[in-house]
């Protein structure tokens, strides 16, 4: 089969699917009358190394480039390759180059550079690319005016850049308060949502609008119909309001109309319409505040698509609730779930993204897996069968990152992704071993180097070192390269090594009665130790100092024992028997 098939015969092959009622109020006029969810569950990190959904790692230095690649429904130009054309297969996103981040809307879809500029393409008729237009681009144009960008969101058609600053900046469609600035109306540029201040993650749902602030709480603002917002009503907010009760949130997703979100015990909530079992509590019962999903924990991060929701869990294996007509959970059914099932067969997941009717799974070795509705190829594998079991998408390798839109999906590939940066750990003593650790996305090899004070130790290229004496005092730095065929990626971790107290030996000169008096019992270790009388008598008129000076004038005969320590905060304190003798 020809990977370009003309738009036209889709219509003939396969149509989008109908679930009348179950679209939100804007799609009341439009034809097929499809409604989309946007790509809600990625990740805010730094736009030198963007991990866009799932838990991502901090910067890292990378050489090499990262690139996208395309495949489904390009009918309002939202693959970015220059065409119109639906692609049954991945093909290269040729017009942008050094890609940190994509998020896939309805018909359009926003990315991140490595330089942290915003640019978008597809479709454009509430403003929805962002460049003060309405005219749709089948090509990336950069959107206006955004500097610092780190995380974007697409939503139906609106989108959402979060910047370094943690300000959110939004643009497009507004019916219903969804860009957050206080009115209901479109912009064709990017404006500030209101009051919002420390975001760490955005997410875009249909009409409504997520995000995650530094404290781990969440807001929401935008269509309220069925309790999306979370905040205890059904009323709809042009301003974030916070999510009811809700905290400790390590990352959101928002559905059509619903709304998942993580928190730090590995534990899931959701929120909103429930018609489909979409919020996993075993009801199909709405919720206008946070519920917990049923028996789910370990969990690391989650997406939501139209009806159904998804999450990844921290032993690699995938669960899916909801909506399944078009297999969607991947469980080799269509049969709805009310609560969280295992995707059977799919281990190693990284992460996962929720398009309209179907979804896609990334796994640690760079390869991805796709699921349900197929009408657009946007499952990537060459024909427009659904799949209700997760298929290979051939021809990918090295992917960092996945989304899927409405009806077309994007991964990102390049360089190893930094997911865990670089750890120390052990005494940090003289003779002790240490060992590095670091974790990457899709390398197939990694390095260790091991430094003192910024010079590479000769030999040390494993990841354990064992320090000598020449160390103590010293930096030692761990550094960590992940390769892949795409480039590295470098992550660090510096420490100094230390060298416990311990006594040099010495022997202690007489002392005369009437005379001044100085002799220092010295100590080794790094850091420098103190020194202290622990038990037995000082000899009169002398005094001990903190680094061992024994000094004064004796008014006493005899001889004089005690113990001293010697303590610097490195395992156990040193400790010797002394002696003074007066004449």
């Amino acid at each position: 089969m020809s990977d370009v098939v003309p738009e036209g015969l889709l219509d003939c092959v396969s149509p989008e699917p109908s679930r009348p009622g179950q679209w939100p109020r804007a799609l009341a006029t439009l034809v097929p009358g499809v409604r989309a969810v946007a790509v809600g569950a990625v990740m805010a990190v730094s736009a030198a190394a963007v991990a866009a959904v799932g838990t991502a790692g901090p910067a890292a230095a990378s050489s090499g480039t990262s690139s996208a690649k395309v495949w489904g429904q390009g009918s309002s130009g939202q693959l970015g390759n220059g065409s119109t054309a639906n692609q049954s297969s991945p093909v290269d996103l040729t017009a942008l180059a050094k890609v940190a981040q994509v998020s896939g809307g309805f018909r359009h879809t926003v990315a991140v550079r490595a330089d942290g500029t915003a640019w978008a393409w597809g479709d454009n008729t509430k403003g929805e690319l962002g460049n003060g237009t309405t005219t749709p681009s089948s090509v990336p144009v950069r959107v206006t005016g955004l500097t610092g960008v780190v995380q974007v969101a697409a939503g139906y058609d609106s989108s959402l850049a979060l910047r370094s600053d943690g300000t959110v900046w939004s643009w497009g469609y507004n019916i219903s308060g969804e860009l957050g600035d206080g009115t209901t109306t479109d912009r064709t540029i990017p404006v500030k949502v209101v009051g919002l201040t420390g975001v760490t993650q955005v997410a875009a749902g249909g009409d409504h609008s997520l995000a995650v602030r530094s404290d781990g709480t969440a807001v929401a603002w935008g269509y309220n119909g069925y309790g999306q917002l979370g905040n205890g009503t059904i009323t709809e907010r042009r301003t974030p309001v916070a999510v009811k009760g809700l905290t400790k949130v390590t990352q959101i997703a928002g559905g059509l109309n619903h709304s998942v979100a993580v928190r730090s015990d590995g534990t899931a909530v959701a929120w909103g319409k429930n018609t489909y079992g979409q919020l996993g509590d075993g009801t199909t019962t709405d919720r206008s505040t946070p519920v917990a999903v049923s028996g789910l924990t370990g969990v690391t991060q989650v997406s939501a698509g139209s009806d159904h929701s998804l999450a990844v869990r921290s032993d690699g294996t995938t669960m899916a609730w909801g909506y399944n007509n078009e297999g969607e959970l991947g469980d080799g059914t269509t049969t709805t779930r009310t609560t969280p099932g295992t995707v059977p067969g799919l281990t190693g997941v990284t992460r996962v993204s929720a398009g309209l009717f179907h979804s896609v799974a990334l796994r640690s070795d760079g390869t991805v897996m796709a699921w349900g509705y197929n009408g657009y190829w946007q499952l990537g594998v060459g024909m427009i069968t659904d799949r209700y079991s997760p298929v290979t998408v051939p021809g990918l390798s090295g992917v960092t990152q996945v989304a899927a839109g409405g009806f077309h999906t994007l991964a990102k590939v390049g360089p190893p992704e930094l997911t865990a940066k670089a750890t120390i750990t052990g005494t940090r003593n003289i003779g002790a071993t240490l060992t590095c650790k670091a974790a990457f996305l899709t390398a197939t090899s990694i390095g260790y180097t091991w430094l003192r004070d910024g010079t590479a130790i000769p030999g040390a290229t494993t990841a354990t070192y064992v320090p000598v004496a020449g160390d103590a005092g010293h930096e030692a730095t761990c550094q960590v390269t992940g390769t892949n065929g795409m480039g590295s990626t470098d992550t660090s971790a510096t420490i100094t090594i230390h060298d416990p107290a311990h006594f040099t030996a010495g022997t202690t000169p007489i002392a005369h009665v009437g005379k001044r008096y100085s002799y220092r019992f010295a100590a080794t270790g790094s850091p420098t130790p103190k020194i202290a009388r622990v038990s037995g008598a000082l000899p009169p008129g002398l005094k001990l100092a903190a680094n061992g000076t024994l000094s004064g004038t004796p008014t006493r005969k005899g001889t004089y024992r005690f113990i001293l320590s010697a303590t610097n905060g490195i395992g156990t304190p040193a400790k010797t028997t002394k002696s003074v003798t007066v004449k």
